[in-house]
């Protein structure tokens, strides 16, 4: 039955298996054997060369859209990388992640001064005073070079920042995975190089659905395989690691910050992070307790340490980010912040921020498998979205009802 089904021609490509076929039919035995010999004979002839394909998988080949971002010296000043989300930009195809238009030129005349002088020159009060225009004619001033000239971005981060909504979700299924252990988790294990600080940033309102459990467990085994290291002569330049609680502005004021910081370490504890440098409570809305904040980030990192922003989607990484910019040098960064989960899809270097050649790095939002809100649509997650103080209810149960 096997010999019917396949045709000579088609047995060609399972020549390279070795396999063996026993049949009780003398009949098909000598019809197989007649077409393997086919096969052999098809194989051998040069013209069927180029037709063989082995069996064996191909090798799988790069992601034509990475996520890696400009986090590489070595590659980044030859890549064009949105300063909003950190994808890898192109303006071919708007059906492709990272699609940008180029802003035409404007002229020096794009909005000229209106000449408010009277066309003939009146003795007494000139018909231009009545109508209230005061203004004498002033000369238009050349503009300068703008300080904080407006960041080229793609559509994606456009549509974003002014709409707050993706343009276009179809896009981002181009993108492949967030590599986390391949990018980023083989440089926190790493002893060697320049010391990491982990800025762990977990969402204030949804505290165990914002906190990166997988990321507390692997630099805690780091922690603690290589704290000892320096003893046995080896390098022990182990990871620094932060917690930071952001959107407590969103807490009711009545919380006190002494419990609130206890119950943040031990739940933090029960989820993998037992090596907490320190904890800090912040607000990037209302900028509370970031300059403590960026004082310690300053200590640990020294002037040559490398600062990781890493926690779940739209627990505040780039908007912690952004405010930490305004506090140190009045920088304004051009992170986009949206309440979209995924906002970020690259890895982002942010440079001027920190003192020294120390560099601060905006992280893609890790997935959670106990976070909601990115298993719900846009309409949805708008429902569900916590932008005001959260207000205790206290319900009072009588005895006598049993439902």
């Amino acid at each position: 039955m096997f010999a019917r089904k396949l045709s000579p021609s088609r047995l060609k490509f399972l020549f390279p298996l070795p396999f063996t076929i026993a049949s009780r039919n003398p009949h098909q035995t000598s019809l197989l054997q007649f077409s393997l010999f086919s096969a052999t004979k098809l194989f051998q002839d040069p013209k069927h060369q180029t037709k063989y394909r082995p069996f064996s998988s191909e090798t799988k080949k790069l992601s034509k859209f990475p996520r890696d971002g400009n986090y590489d010296e070595s590659t980044a000043p030859h890549l064009l990388i949105c300063p909003g989300c950190g994808v890898h930009m192109q303006e071919s195809d708007p059906k492709l992640p990272g699609y940008f238009i180029k802003p035409s030129a404007k002229s020096i005349d794009y909005k000229p001064q209106i000449n408010r002088q009277p066309i003939a020159e009146e003795p007494e009060i000139s018909n231009s005073l009545k109508r209230g225009n005061l203004q004498e004619l002033v000369e238009p001033e050349i503009p300068g070079p703008n300080p904080n000239p407006k960041p080229l971005v793609c559509v994606r981060c456009h549509s974003l920042r002014h709409y707050g909504k993706v343009k276009d979700a179809s896009v981002e299924n181009l993108l492949p995975d967030f590599d986390f252990d391949h990018t980023i988790g083989r440089k926190l294990v790493t002893t060697s190089g320049t010391r990491s600080i982990v800025l762990m940033v977990v969402d204030a309102s949804d505290f165990d659905g914002s906190f990166p459990r997988k990321v507390a467990k692997l630099v805690s085994e780091s922690i603690d395989e290589n704290s000892a290291a320096w003893k046995h002569g080896k390098s022990g330049n182990v990871p620094r690691v932060v917690l930071v609680v952001t959107k407590i502005d969103l807490l009711p004021p009545s919380l006190s910050p002494t419990h609130l910081e206890h119950w943040v370490r031990q739940r933090a504890r029960e989820g993998g992070a037992n090596k907490l440098t320190s904890v800090h409570l912040v607000s990037s809305f209302r900028d509370w307790g970031v300059k403590n904040l960026v004082v310690d980030v300053c200590q640990l990192a020294g002037a040559r340490g490398n600062v990781w922003a890493i926690g779940a989607q739209n627990a505040g990484k780039s908007t912690l980010i952004n405010s930490i910019g305004k506090h140190v040098s009045g920088k304004v960064t051009q992170l986009t912040e949206a309440p979209v989960p995924g906002t970020t899809l690259g890895i982002i270097r942010v440079e001027g921020v920190l003192p020294g050649k120390a560099k601060l790095f905006d992280t893609p939002g890790l997935l959670h498998p106990h976070q909601i809100t990115t298993r719900l649509t846009r309409e949805e997650q708008k429902l569900v979205h916590v932008s005001k103080e959260l207000r205790p209810r206290t319900y009072r149960i009588k005895v006598s009802i049993n439902h």
